[in-house]
């Protein structure tokens, strides 16, 4: 019986779904929705860097196409104050992403891993700051760890112009992208988040590097219905003086 009851809970956690990274982070979790599942998310992140202004409004979309796998659609709505043009704002839909997860494995001591890979599409416009006219493709590493009442996530990922990639020019306008965030578990519904997020970026000869810190909430109303609030903080010269982040889901 013993035994019995030994291999019940291994089978139990070898076949746990991951814990989820959502919203305010920047960092994307191991876990997937699950055949035949979906997410709708409602993502809004407000931004100064100086004098300039800029709202970011999201719609994503994501259905569990297999047991280990996840198709997402992202469309983001920009508005820009100021925009490019001295005194002129912008608004408009913003480059659409799509990205494929895959979870490549899940152990006893409940460890993860996943890989991604998305693609920006040129929709935005970018003499009006709200693209980059180009097509981006990127690749993403991701780790989870479950610690008793904490979840470790952890990050790494490349992207490059697609125009780039086909002449192998992997270095000419590029971006390196690490993230780490902590989830702390402060009761069966609340979650308490940090994140620590940066990158090394390349476009046009100019490199930059911004390091930002985040802290935030994310309060589960339901078993498919959370809410979350955060505020990413810039740690040097490269990144927004502050972003403030609020969003909602629902799986269904």
């Amino acid at each position: 019986m013993y035994t019995v009851l030994r291999m019940c809970i291994l089978c139990g956690l070898l076949l746990a779904p991951p814990a989820w990274a959502a919203h305010p982070l920047k960092v994307e979790g191991t876990a997937t929705e699950g055949k035949g599942n979906y997410l709708f998310e409602l993502t809004g992140d407000y931004a100064k860097n100086n004098e300039f202004k800029s709202t970011l409004l999201t719609a994503i979309m994501t259905a569990g196409t297999g047991r280990h796998t996840d198709l997402s659609l992202e469309a983001p709505y920009l508005m820009l104050k100021p925009g490019p043009v001295p005194d002129q704002n912008e608004s408009g839909i913003g480059d659409v992403r799509i990205k494929l997860k895959h979870r490549l494995f899940e152990n006893e001591v409940k460890q993860s891993m996943a890989f991604q890979i998305y693609s920006d599409l040129p929709t935005g416009d970018g003499e009006k700051g709200l693209g980059r006219d180009h097509l981006v493709w990127g690749v993403l590493l991701s780790d989870t760890q479950e610690c008793r009442n904490k979840v470790l996530h952890l990050n790494a990922g490349y992207e490059a112009f697609g125009s780039d990639m086909k002449r192998w020019h992997f270095a000419s306008n590029y971006a390196i992208k690490f993230d780490f965030a902590v989830e702390h578990k402060l009761a069966r519904s609340l979650r308490l988040v940090t994140e620590l997020a940066g990158e090394s970026r390349k476009a046009a000869e100019v490199y930059s590097r911004p390091l930002n810190l985040l802290g935030g909430v994310i309060y589960d109303i339901s078993r498919s219905w959370y809410v979350d609030l955060g505020l990413r903080a810039g740690l040097n010269k490269y990144a927004d003086d502050y972003v403030a982040l609020a969003g909602t889901a629902w799986r269904f």
